[in-house]
């Protein structure tokens, strides 16, 4: 191979996997430059540990035949990673593994496109399906199945004999049981203890998890009923200072935005402060929408306000949030 070997690092938002990646060059000296890329152009000509940030994905384009590979350093969704690399790929340069070498492979069975943290414990037997993430301090028990594209979250537990299908994301901290089966795309909250089978697609969460099924989005208190527009206008408002975008979008998903189970308990903070009322983190999975958590919301408020449908509960709202306003400045 002849010119510069370069590793793009595909996703400047992750510090974690560029320090990941300066460890893996220092100890194996596989590439002459490391070089970040990432599309919001307000991160270009930055530095994340002393790797610039050179422009956007596209610039992969250009990168020269041979001498180039990537690594998606997109993980706070599955789904968002799955199309990350998706468009990566398309550029035609290969796929690298980042995996730590202070980490213990011996008997394990590793695909392709891995990124495998420092202080994670990979037991033999284990199958890591390709461009999966297994992060800090996280455990994969002997016998485990991995699929492909899955996030294995910092200090998650994959005890003995579990299954992953393909695209699940386990978050931090979270526990799987002995010889639990999760269905492919499913999310597996936070701290969450999983004791049985997870479907395919589902959302589960708590201590022990519970299956929070999509049909849940609408039912509940407000199924189907009016959303007050100055309780939509609020929870927009908390979940772009939450998440950091510029348009949450009254339909877009919570967890296509980047949220995650972390961000979801922040966000319960922010509405009981500015909106004084009560909410759990179960409900941003079973209302994940703007749109869906404001209706929500607006029922819940207007019941404990006695408001009435129409003008009469939005009223009662605003009635109810200048009241407690008015409290809090006492």
């Amino acid at each position: 191979m002849t010119g510069l070997r370069t590793l793009y690092l595909c996703g400047a938002g992750n510090p974690e996997g560029v320090r990941l990646a300066l460890a893996v060059n220092r100890m194996e000296g596989r590439w002459d430059e490391l070089v970040l890329l990432d599309d919001d152009p307000a991160k270009h000509g930055r530095s994340v540990l002393g790797v610039r940030v050179a422009g956007p994905f596209e610039a992969l384009r250009g990168a020269a035949r041979g001498g180039a590979e990537a690594v998606n350093m997109v993980a706070r969704t599955t789904r968002k990673r799955a199309a990350a690399r998706s468009r990566i790929a398309g550029f035609g340069h290969p796929f690298a593994s980042l995996v730590d070498p202070r980490v213990d492979i011996a008997g394990a069975e590793l695909g392709a496109e891995l990124t495998v943290y420092e202080d994670s414990t990979v037991c033999p037997g284990v199958a890591l399906g390709d461009a999966t993430v297994v992060f800090m301090r996280a455990i994969a028990g002997h016998g485990s199945r991995v699929g492909r594209g899955c996030v294995i979250g910092p200090g998650a537990v994959l005890n003995a004999r579990v299954e992953l299908g393909d695209g699940v994301y386990v978050g931090s901290n979270a526990t799987i049981l002995p010889e639990i089966k999760v269905g492919s795309w499913a999310t597996v909250g936070a701290g969450s203890v999983v004791v049985q089978d997870v479907p395919e697609g589902a959302t589960v969460f708590g201590v022990p998890a519970q299956v929070l099924a999509a049909a849940a989005c609408e039912e509940g208190p407000g199924a189907g009923g009016p959303v007050d527009a100055e309780v939509e206008r609020q929870v927009s408002r908390i979940w772009q200072e939450t998440l950091g975008v510029a348009d949450a979008g009254a339909e877009v998903n919570f967890f296509d935005l980047g949220g995650d189970s972390l961000a979801a308990l922040r966000v319960c903070a922010r509405v009981r402060e500015g909106l004084y009322a009560d909410l759990a983190v179960t409900d941003i999975f079973r209302f994940p929408t703007v749109r869906s958590l404001a209706r929500h919301l607006t029922a819940s408020l207007s019941l404990e306000a006695g408001g009435s449908a129409g003008a009469g509960r939005a009223a009662a709202i605003r009635r109810q949030l200048h009241h407690r306003s008015g409290q809090g400045r006492g």
